[in-house]
């Protein structure tokens, strides 16, 4: 299913992932129960097989183990309790801040015929959201082929 992704992440080398540090199952569950929505499919693909991975030393926020979860800067969960309600009102969960220009975040609202939500990216210096990608597996597809040296 995720073929192409799994191509591009065993010889990228923008995207570092670390090996076994993947999530539990028993987190993802914890953690959509204090959301209120589930997470979509591939992320949650990507949580039980990778869980941990950094783009140009940017952490793609994950799911901590529930005993760091709450001053984990890089757990979902924790910048979720963060964000503003304004931001939780309009659907937003953070998923990947690589500079102080720009976020990337799930739209909860658009969850498609098979759970996904579109990951979209926010430009700070034009104000302006677009949909970056349709999923998290396209989300990262796209970031590793942007930033992949010609």
């Amino acid at each position: 299913m995720y073929t192409s992704l799994i191509e591009k992440l065993e010889h990228t080398q923008v995207l570092r992932w670390f090996p076994n540090r993947q999530v539990q199952e028993s987190w993802i569950v914890e953690i959509e129960q204090e959301l209120g929505f589930p997470l979509p499919p591939s992320y949650r693909w990507w949580l039980l097989n990778y869980g941990v991975a950094h783009l140009s030393g940017t952490g793609i926020l994950t799911i901590s183990p529930p005993e760091h979860r709450e001053y984990a800067d890089t757990d979902i969960l924790y910048m979720y309790r963060l964000a503003d309600e304004d931001a939780k009102r309009e659907g937003k969960v953070e998923l990947f801040v690589p500079d102080e220009d720009e976020i990337y975040y799930f739209d909860i609202r658009t969850a498609d015929a098979n759970g996904e939500y579109k990951v979209i990216r926010l430009d700070y210096l034009n104000g302006e959201p677009e949909v970056y990608a349709d999923s998290f597996a396209a989300f990262l597809e796209r970031l590793i082929d942007e930033r992949t040296p010609r």
